[in-house]
């Protein structure tokens, strides 16, 4: 079972994550990663594909030894693209349209996938503002960004429920008992997923 949490900076995901065994936790590794400044489109995304890819690797290593993986956001990390370019903001249309085709062929190979349960967590701005202030522990220097990113995260994982009901959850779960596996690389599911999206 590949559990994940997503949402934006000062929602509460480390600390829900932290409710589990470490060694069930996928996190981001440490360190300010982005690719080479002088990376073109396919550059760029072939970059965050790898970088998607090897964070699916290590979710299922901690599931095939735990029996469970939790992810501090999601492994399939196609929505950062498609985000931005609907809210306005750095990427376009052109990079996720790129980053879709390699994603869509990482999941023909299984490198890439979709997770059993996504609990996906927006709160209002000035909650998070709020949750911000009072952690003092960490820096969130994109915090901007992703207040901007929120009602897009939202609209992303609305359409992957529509499509699949069940599947993402709009709180922090109880997973306790829960034991289902979804069907993790179906690309009829990912296309129609992708097709039902709003435009950008």
């Amino acid at each position: 079972m590949i559990i994940v949490a997503e949402g934006p900076t000062a929602v509460g995901k480390s600390h829900y994550v932290a409710t589990f065994p470490s060694a069930q936790i996928v996190g981001e590794k440490p360190g300010h990663v982005r690719p080479p400044d002088v990376a073109d489109i396919d550059g760029v995304s072939r970059f965050w594909t790898r970088r998607s890819e090897e964070r699916w690797a290590r979710a299922l290593d901690r599931e095939n030894d735990q029996g469970r993986a939790v992810c501090d956001t999601d492994p399939l990390k196609l929505h950062l693209s498609w985000t931005l370019a609907r809210a306005g903001l750095s990427a376009t249309a052109d990079e996720f349209t790129r980053q879709l085709e390699l994603t869509r062929s990482a999941i023909t190979r299984k490198t890439l996938g979709v997770a059993d349960l996504i609990a996906c967590v927006t709160l209002p701005e000035d909650v998070l503002r709020e949750q911000r202030k009072r952690d003092i522990s960490r820096r969130r220097r994109n915090f901007e960004v992703h207040v901007r990113l929120a009602e897009p995260l939202r609209e992303w994982y609305a359409t992957l429920n529509s499509v699949d009901p069940g599947r993402v959850a709009w709180e922090w779960p109880d997973v306790s008992h829960w034991v289902g596996r979804r069907e993790r690389y179906d690309l009829d599911l990912f296309d129609t997923w992708m097709a039902k999206l709003p435009p950008l």
